[in-house]
C-alpha cells in the first residue's frame, strides 16, 4: 500500500444552529458515525464527534483484511474492494490520514481519521495474547476489527456550547492540500444542514414510558451461569487465576430501526462513551461508562477500569445505602484493585519508567442506573512507543478478562458457549495527528440480521455467589433491553 509523499491540510469552520439537527440530519448517509458523550460527566463527556460516508472501510477477519475505498483513491488504493492478509492494526496504521501540517483550532480531540470498533478475538493476534485459542469466524459474519477511515466531522464542545465542522484534504502541495480540505467541508456543512427528519423526531421523542423488557434467548441460563461461576472459583482456588470476568450473550428478535435504539438508549442510560456506528452488516448501539485507553498527542496515556457494580435505588435513601455499600465492599474493592494491577502492569510496557500512577483509586461514580467503582491509571507513552504499540500491551480491556490476563482468557474461553465479537473490546477514535480515545464495549447491543445480540457479565472472584453475579449482570443488561423494547413498540 504504497503512495506518493502527501500534504495534508486541516481546516475548521464554527457552526451555529443545534448540534443534534445537524446530527440527525448526517443519519441517512453511508457509514453514519456518531460517538455522543452525555454532559454532566465532567471531561469525560465534553466532547460529541459524528460523521459519514467514510473514505474508505476497513476489515479483519483475523488477518484476512479487507480495504472497501469509495469513489476517489485514498492512500494509494484505487476505488474498490482490496483484500490482503496480514496484521490488520499495521494495514490500519498505513492506512490513516497523515498529520495536518498545521493545526487551525488547538484543542479540537478529533480533526479526521478512523472510527470503529476492535472486537474481543483480535486478542490471539497480538504479541503478548498469542498462545490463546479462542473461537473461529462468528456466527453472525462480524469482524474483528472494522473501522472507518474518514476526512471530515462534526465535533461538539458540551463544556462551551460549541459546534465545529472540520476537514482534512490531502494533495501534492500545501495548495491542493488545501482545495482538498475546503471542498470536504463545504460537502459536510452542507450535508449538516439538510432536513433532519425523521431522525430528529426518534431523538427528541419520549422515551420515558414504563415498559417490561424481554431477555431473549441466552447463552447461559441462570443454571448454567451458576455452574459456570463455581468451575471459575475452582480455578481461583487451584491458583489458576485471580479473577475472572465471565459473560454471556442475551440475543431476540429485532425488527426495528436501529436509530431508534440509539435515542431510546440515549434518553434512558446516557453515558459518557456512547456510539452509534452504521457499519457494513451490522449496527452497534452503546451506552459505555468505561473508557479503555486514551493517549493525547502530546503522549499522555488514560485508562479508567471499571470493576464494582450496584443498581441505583428507588429512592434517595436506597440510592445513598446502595452508594455505600458499594464504596466498602470488600469483594468490590478486590476486584477493583486486582484490575488496576493489570492495567499498571500493561501500560508498563509501553510507558516512561516511574510515569505510571493511580491518581484515583475505586471512585463511586453515579450514572443512569447503576453505581459503579472507578479508578484512573495514567502514563506517559515512551518516545519509541505509539497508540499501536500501546493497543498491543493493553488490549483487550483488563476489566472484560481477569487476572492474571491470558490465565483467565483461557480458562474463559472454555466456560463461554459463544464469541463475544465487538462486545469487551474497544470502541472509538483515531485521530490523524496520533490521539486516541477507546472506550469499552459494554451496555451495548449488536443489530445484524434481524438480530439483537447484548452481552453482559462480571468479574467473578474467590468469594462471589452464583445467586449475587446473575443479579449484576441482569441489571447491567436492564437498560439496554429496555430501550430494544421501546425501540419496537408502537409510537403513542
Amino acid at each position: 500500500m504504497s503512495h506518493a509523499p502527501q500534504r495534508t491540510e486541516c481546516l475548521v469552520e464554527p457552526l451555529p444552529g443545534d448540534f443534534l439537527r445537524r446530527v440527525a440530519a448526517l443519519r441517512p448517509r453511508d457509514g453514519f458515525w456518531w460517538l455522543d458523550s452525555a454532559p454532566g460527566h465532567g471531561p469525560l463527556g465534553r466532547w460529541s464527534l459524528a460523521g459519514a460516508d467514510p473514505r474508505a472501510v476497513v476489515r479483519a477477519w483475523g488477518r484476512q483484511v479487507r480495504v472497501d475505498v469509495t469513489a476517489t483513491p485514498w492512500r494509494g488504493l484505487a476505488p474498490g474492494r482490496h483484500d490482503r492478509e496480514g496484521d490488520p492494526l499495521e494495514m490500519l496504521r498505513a492506512l490513516l490520514p497523515q498529520p495536518p501540517d498545521a493545526d487551525p483550532l488547538p484543542g479540537l480531540p478529533f480533526r479526521g481519521g478512523a472510527v470503529g470498533v476492535l472486537g474481543y478475538e483480535l486478542a490471539p493476534l497480538l504479541a503478548p495474547l498469542e498462545p490463546l485459542r479462542l473461537r473461529g469466524l462468528d456466527e453472525t459474519g462480524l469482524p474483528d476489527l472494522c473501522f472507518l477511515l474518514v476526512d471530515r466531522a462534526l465535533v461538539h464542545d458540551h463544556e462551551r456550547g460549541e459546534s465545529f465542522a472540520v476537514a482534512l484534504g490531502e494533495g501534492a502541495d500545501r495548495a491542493a492540500a488545501r482545495d482538498a480540505a475546503a471542498e470536504a467541508l463545504a460537502t459536510l456543512v452542507a450535508q449538516s444542514a439538510e432536513d433532519p427528519a425523521p431522525a430528529l423526531a426518534l431523538l427528541t421523542r419520549d422515551w420515558s414510558a414504563p415498559v417490561s423488557p424481554k431477555a431473549g434467548s441466552a447463552s447461559l441460563d441462570e443454571s448454567a451461569h451458576a455452574k459456570a461461576v463455581v468451575q471459575v472459583k475452582e480455578h481461583i482456588a487451584e491458583g489458576d487465576c485471580y479473577q475472572a470476568c465471565l459473560t454471556y450473550r442475551l440475543e431476540s428478535a429485532f425488527a426495528g430501526d436501529p436509530f431508534a435504539l440509539a435515542a431510546a438508549l440515549r434518553a434512558r442510560n446516557p453515558a459518557p462513551f456512547a456510539a452509534f456506528l452504521d457499519l457494513p452488516g451490522a449496527a452497534l448501539v452503546s451506552s459505555s461508562p468505561e473508557r479503555f485507553l486514551r493517549i493525547d498527542r502530546d503522549g499522555s496515556v488514560e485508562s479508567r477500569p471499571i470493576k464494582g457494580t450496584r443498581a441505583r435505588g428507588r429512592d434517595a435513601a436506597a440510592d445513598r445505602a446502595a452508594r455505600q455499600d458499594l464504596a466498602v465492599s470488600p469483594k468490590d474493592r478486590a476486584e477493583n484493585l486486582m484490575i488496576v494491577d493489570l492495567v499498571r502492569n500493561d501500560l508498563g510496557r509501553v510507558c516512561e519508567t516511574g510515569s505510571v500512577s493511580v491518581p484515583e483509586l475505586m471512585q463511586v461514580e453515579a450514572y443512569a442506573t447503576l453505581f459503579q467503582l472507578v479508578s484512573t491509571v495514567r502514563g506517559r507513552l515512551r518516545s519509541d512507543r505509539d497508540r499501536f504499540d500501546a493497543i498491543r500491551a493493553t488490549f483487550p480491556p483488563g476489566s472484560m478478562t481477569g487476572a492474571p490476563k491470558l490465565e483467565a482468557m483461557q480458562r474463559l474461553a472454555r466456560l463461554e458457549p459463544v464469541r463475544r465479537g465487538p462486545y469487551a473490546g474497544a470502541l472509538g477514535y483515531l485521530d490523524a495527528g496520533g490521539a486516541m480515545d477507546l472506550s469499552v464495549v459494554i451496555r451495548t447491543a449488536i443489530v445484524a440480521g434481524g438480530q439483537a445480540h447484548v452481552h453482559t457479565g462480571g468479574a467473578i472472584v474467590a468469594d462471589s455467589q452464583p445467586g449475587a453475579e446473575w443479579a449484576e449482570a441482569c441489571d447491567k443488561a436492564r437498560p439496554v433491553l429496555e430501550a430494544l423494547a421501546l425501540a419496537q413498540a408502537p409510537v403513542p
